[in-house]
């Protein structure tokens, strides 16, 4: 009797935890498959728009240092849609030393940070030449990049390390006007929701057994 206690007990935990990612499953279901932020318009005279690592709080976002999150289990949806769908844009990951060494001596506005109710950006220009000594998608260090005219879309499994992210033309001139929203999916949560439901609900159902067994037996005795 003990045991299934004991049991019932352990299988609490596991059901509230697969209760929670079903429940973040369906939330990510019902958002369109993503945790998303709304587009937004960025808009610079130089030639590209940078960011490294966010790090997000309560009401503002800033450009940190990377470190182990939450993020580094999701995959990242990078959508940009050029204000003029005549122009083609480019956009890409890479490794943040990489990247700024590519972007060295042009101009740039990197992310600093921004207040998030009702969002607004603060970026630093970096000056420097109005066109990159070679167009970006000529480069080979982006783990992930898209490119040409219309709405671009990248995919990444976000990895440990320092990264940043890059919008320019592609043929790396200055200017660049475009709505840009990032995604974050959890591809986890259904199956972990489904794991830990079945973890939990197999030694409950087995604890509920055993008492009635029990009290069948003591029933049985008198």
């Amino acid at each position: 009797m003990r045991r299934a206690l004991v049991v019932a007990l352990t299988a609490g935990p596991l059901l509230l935890t697969g209760a929670g990612l079903a429940a973040g499953a369906a939330l990510q279901a019902e958002s369109g498959g993503s945790f998303a932020t709304s587009e937004q318009r960025f808009g610079t005279s130089a030639v590209a728009l940078k960011t490294d690592e966010i790090e997000v709080g309560a009401e503002t976002a800033r450009a940190g240092n990377p470190m182990p999150d939450v993020g580094e289990l999701a995959e990242v949806k990078i959508v940009v849609r050029p204000a003029d769908p005549g122009v083609p844009l480019f956009v890409g990951v890479g490794p943040k030393a990489e990247v700024e060494r590519y972007l060295r001596g042009v101009s740039r506005d990197e992310f600093v940070s921004a207040r998030l109710s009702p969002f607004k950006p603060v970026f630093q220009r970096l000056p420097g030449a109005d066109t990159a000594a070679a167009p970006p998608s000529q480069q080979r260090f982006w783990v992930v990049s898209s490119a040409g005219t219309g709405t671009r879309t990248v995919t990444w499994d976000k990895t440990g390390g320092a990264w940043s992210v890059v919008v320019m033309r592609m043929d790396g001139r200055s200017g660049v006007d475009a709505h840009a929203s990032i995604g974050l999916r959890f591809g986890f949560l259904l199956p972990g929701a489904v794991v830990a439901l079945a973890a939990g609900t197999v030694p409950l159902a087995w604890a509920l057994v055993a008492r009635r067994r029990h009290a069948t037996g003591r029933r049985d005795a008198s």
